[in-house]
């Protein structure tokens, strides 16, 4: 028999440091060198966040992010596709709530038409109406799935739930269901010259290259301009009022339960100390939750307990699925399962949940692409790259009675907003009894 191999410490780990510069025409340029690293990975934000959308043309810029790709006036049509795979290249943009990513993934030896690919897919899309009418009906078709699911359903209604309505960041990137079919290939053209343009903007480009790349970087962007950008400043959303609403969807045999608090942002200072709590309490496997729930109870296939941070704010929630006989007993043993105030937060659960958030993190940022795309998110929070540092050492000051007390703030046992799809007629009952007042919601209607 081979000897055991001897396992030691993790060597230390830091986040890559990027160098930063700024073009004549504001565009902010992070390089992260990566020794290694061929596959390289450019990023560009853009300060769009979804509260730049007309009230009444919501989904406009999920629609203006989907169509970035489809062509240029430089590349027309499937010429520009044409040209991305010539490089080996994979180009794609995606909407947030605070900002737009446009994403290249290249070897290093293809960056440079790479880079003036992307400037073109920011600078001069054609943006027409069929290719804005093919992904509107994508979208269309992907919102419809989704919500006839009941998870989906519950996922939808949650952050409506949580969210006070008069706020963007109370509905799906979508718009609520109906507002894209309103919208036009003119409105998406629009949209695009009123917010793309290099104020605001950064791009990161991270891997193993030579220094040249900035000149390229330069001939790319350094004459782009818009003097028709208009800056749109980020909402900070409120809570939505307390509430329990009970969606009906007639014959489910088993109810989508999501409870949840209107929470933090990663600015907080207390954001550390809720992540190592939410992890101990229904984050981790054998999280007090999971353990109950599933393992001893056999209620469901799992339980957890969820951080989801906005630029400003966000929310904490449960969610799982349950039988619908055991929905009532589920929700009544939930309160006590996460009272830390009786059952603090120990020791023991706080250094699992350190190692494991100290731990994983270096694997998100493994690749260049994990660094491109962790930049670009934390500066689209608001937060600078230095924030993983900052937020690995938060997570080694947690102590037992921080978590706790986080946890006893955030998540309180006595608030908090219910939202259950399942079928009324047999949940109604169970909910009552479990201490629940809700309001039923028929199929098709909205919270």
């Amino acid at each position: 028999m081979p000897a055991r191999p001897t396992i030691r410490q993790p060597r230390p780990w830091s986040f890559p440091t990027g160098a930063t510069t700024t073009l004549d025409n504001g565009l902010k340029v992070i390089v992260h060198e990566l020794p290694g690293q061929y596959v390289v990975s450019v990023g560009l934000l853009l300060d769009v966040p979804l509260s730049s959308e007309p009230a009444d043309r919501e989904g406009v810029a999920l629609l203006t992010a989907s169509t970035l790709t489809e062509g240029t006036h430089s590349h027309p049509g499937t010429t520009f596709t044409e040209a991305v795979e010539a490089s080996g290249a994979v180009v794609e943009a995606s909407v947030g709530y605070s900002h737009v990513h446009v994403l290249a993934d290249v070897p290093g030896a293809h960056l440079r038409p790479t880079i003036r690919l992307l400037a073109e897919a920011v600078r001069e899309p054609q943006l027409l109406d069929a290719d804005v009418e093919r992904h509107r009906i994508l979208h269309l078709a992907q919102l419809e799935q989704q919500l006839a699911t009941g998870s989906g359903r519950a996922n939808h209604a949650l952050r409506r739930a949580l969210v006070d309505p008069g706020f963007r960041a109370s509905r799906a990137k979508h718009g609520m269901p109906g507002a894209l079919a309103e919208v036009t290939g003119a409105d998406v053209r629009a949209h695009h010259a009123a917010t793309n343009g290099p104020r605001g903007s950064v791009l990161v480009l991270s891997g193993d290259f030579d220094q040249g790349v900035l000149d390229e970087v330069q001939a790319a962007f350094g004459s782009w301009e818009n003097p028709d950008q208009r800056s749109v400043a980020h909402e900070v959303p409120t809570a939505r009022a307390r509430g329990a609403w009970l969606i009906d969807r007639p014959g489910s045999v088993q109810a989508d339960v999501r409870w949840g608090w209107f929470s933090i942002d990663r600015t907080d200072p207390r954001w550390p100390d809720l992540q190592v709590a939410t992890n101990a309490l229904g984050g981790a496997y054998l999280s007090r939750l999971n353990r109950v729930l599933r393992e001893e109870k056999g209620f469901s296939y799992g339980v957890s307990l969820v951080n989801s941070p906005l630029r400003s704010g966000g929310y904490t929630y449960t969610h799982g699925s349950f039988r619908n006989e055991v929905v009532g007993e589920a929700l009544s043993l939930m309160p006590s399962l996460l009272d830390v105030a009786a059952d603090p937060v120990t020791p023991d659960e706080v250094a699992r949940a350190r190692d494991y958030l100290v731990g994983t993190t270096p694997l998100r940022y493994a690749t260049a692409s994990g660094v491109t795309v962790g930049v670009l998110s934390l500066i689209g929070a608001g937060l600078g790259p230095d924030a993983v540092e900052k937020q690995l050492e938060g997570y080694r000051r947690v102590t037992p009675d921080s978590a706790s007390a986080a946890a006893a703030e955030l998540v309180a046992i006595d608030a908090g907003s219910l939202v259950v799809v399942g079928d009324a007629g047999a949940l109604e009952g169970p909910l009552r009894a479990a201490g629940w007042e809700p309001t039923v919601v028929p199929a098709g209607v909205w919270i």
